[in-house]
């Protein structure tokens, strides 16, 4: 019972090394000392052996394999001596094929003869679906009896990618990568779909001030800066009051162009103001949070036609009551102007707030110049 107990042990344990062996993935070093054991292995005390060629794709790969077989099969304990590689090197020269080449048994035996080699070693690095396979190929040179064989996986690490570059391996490699990559870029993209966060589209929304109540402001975006043109309008309230045809005044001066036949009419400032405004203002979004805050800048001009309400008399009619608007000239009711503020988007609707300055224009204080300040709210679409 115990003695079949351990044949039983003894076959798990076999069975478990091959299928390690059938399964294990080695780096290509762990590879190379894991075919130089088997070598040794299969090879007959005190024989002469000698490596020949490793085919692969890469001459360099085949050439690194070559320098490293021998450091370990020279550490074995069973007297094996290696034919020295530059006298291999003769033999290839004379025989006219490469490390990396395909070696008939007829030349490996050949080769032997030439070299006083009685084992010669053989051996291939190729594809196998998401690895490489390394295998190796002893003969007998007097009999021409292949003494064994065997193989191992490689993995595709940096040292095989840096050996074979465009391999099936390394190409099939690539596409996971990129494919895993576009995957989660879809899934990032749909998140941000989700949330509106998008790095290009466009969007419109209403903005407006105490001195401009009416107003629309539009603008392209992208990931990392956006332009805007606002325009922002204000309609004069007259409240029923004529608007004087003949006088504007300028300054604190009423100039008026009354028939000279008659007296002039006498005006009494009432201190009650109105105005036509208008400005547009082109500027720039700059990235602060991606999809989410913005600073803005912007320069643009401002039309304005104030009016003033004057009590009007004169010895041939009765008092009223008229408008009268400011310099006929064109110089004064353009003024440049500049403004700043933020822009703060969320989902598909943004928030606007800046601060609109004309230059020449005195500040309220009154109104802490909160007059000047522009609040917009909108919607963004997005741009296929």
């Amino acid at each position: 019972m115990k003695k079949l107990t351990r044949l039983v042990l003894a076959g798990l344990f076999a069975v478990s090394c091959g299928l390690t062996n059938i399964y294990a993935v080695d780096t290509l070093e762990d590879a190379i000392k894991r075919e130089a054991d088997y070598i040794v292995q299969r090879a007959p005390s005190d024989s002469i052996l000698a490596v020949v060629n490793i085919k692969s794709d890469s001459l360099k790969l085949s050439e690194y394999v070559l320098e490293r077989m021998p450091d370990h099969l020279i550490s074995n304990r069973k007297g094996i001596t290696l034919v020295a590689r530059d006298k291999v090197d003769l033999i290839q020269q004379e025989l006219d094929f490469q490390y990396s080449g395909e070696v008939s048994d007829d030349t490996m035996v050949s080769i032997g003869q030439k070299t006083g080699a009685q084992i010669i070693v053989t051996g291939a690095i190729s594809d196998s679906g998401n690895t490489y396979t390394f295998s190796v190929k002893l003969l007998n040179v007097q009999t021409a009896a292949i003494l064994g064989s065997h193989s191992t996986k490689v993995q595709h690490d940096d040292v095989m990618q840096s050996y074979l570059p465009n391999s099936h391996v390394a190409q099939n490699n690539r596409t996971h990568a990129a494919q895993k990559q576009q995957k989660k870029d879809n899934t990032v993209m749909d998140i941000k779909n989700a949330l509106g966060i998008f790095s290009n589209g466009f969007y419109l929304g209403y903005l407006g001030s105490l001195n401009s109540p009416i107003g629309i402001s539009i603008g392209l975006i992208n990931r990392n800066a956006a332009i805007f043109l606002d325009n922002e309008f204000c309609p004069p309230n007259f409240r029923g009051y004529e608007i004087s045809e003949d006088a504007h005044y300028k300054g604190n001066t009423i100039i008026s162009s009354s028939d000279s036949g008659n007296a002039p009419a006498f005006y009494t400032d009432s201190q009650e103001k109105t105005a036509f405004r208008w400005n547009a203002i082109l500027g720039a979004n700059f990235k602060i949070i991606e999809s989410f805050l913005w600073l803005n800048a912007g320069v643009g001009v401002e039309y304005k036609e104030d009016y003033k309400l004057y009590a009007m008399s004169s010895p041939y009619s009765e008092s009223v009551s008229v408008w009268v608007k400011n310099s006929i000239d064109i110089q004064d009711k353009f003024k440049f102007a500049v403004s700043a503020g933020a822009y703060v988007k969320l989902w598909y609707f943004y928030l606007q707030g800046k601060y609109m300055y004309v230059i020449g224009d005195e500040i309220d204080f009154s109104t802490y110049g909160l007059n000047h300040l522009s609040l917009g709210l909108g919607y963004v679409w997005k741009k296929e």
